[in-house]
């Protein structure tokens, strides 16, 4: 008998959950047209081919998977002493549980390890729930900005290392 849930283990994604993670980005972004620009929504279900390119090479995605299931996944790059992450994604049906905070602080421990000084994000004003999660984490609101592709305004966000 269990009585306890054990703790997600956040691991580096590898070429074989190329497929897991690109239906992770669609289960994720479902549905969300209803409150988001369709072009953004689309942009944001990467294609199994587009997450193939990604880990070939130039970005590093950390997934948290239960059951052979991908249930969240972040990306991350690290060009001039900074790090960007991006793509945070949390199955809906695990949302609420920590799973987005555990994969950004992972992410920030990873920045740190890597000597980066500043770590850069963007959010949708849209998206209450994960620009409360990036000011816990202290990230500060740097600019916002039209961004025209996707019919958005998008906030530019940053955490100082």
């Amino acid at each position: 008998m269990r009585f306890f849930r054990a703790v997600p283990r956040v691991l580096t994604a590898q070429a074989a959950d190329a497929g897991g993670l690109a239906d992770l980005y669609w289960r994720a972004w479902e549905g969300c047209e209803r409150h988001l620009d369709p072009r953004l929504v689309d942009e944001m279900m990467a294609r199994l081919e587009e997450v193939e390119a990604w880990l070939r090479g130039g970005f590093e995605i950390y997934r948290v998977r239960e059951e052979g299931r991908i249930l969240a996944a972040v990306r991350c790059a690290f060009p001039a002493s900074a790090c960007v992450v991006d793509r945070l994604a949390v199955d809906p049906a695990s949302r609420g549980q920590g799973l987005g905070r555990l994969l950004l602080e992972h992410a920030l421990s990873r920045a740190r390890r890597a000597g980066c000084s500043r770590v850069w994000s963007q959010v949708s004003p849209k998206l209450a729930a994960a620009g409360a999660l990036y000011r816990r984490l202290g990230f500060r609101e740097v600019a916002e900005a039209p961004l025209h592709r996707w019919g958005e305004p998008i906030r530019l966000l940053e955490l100082r290392l």
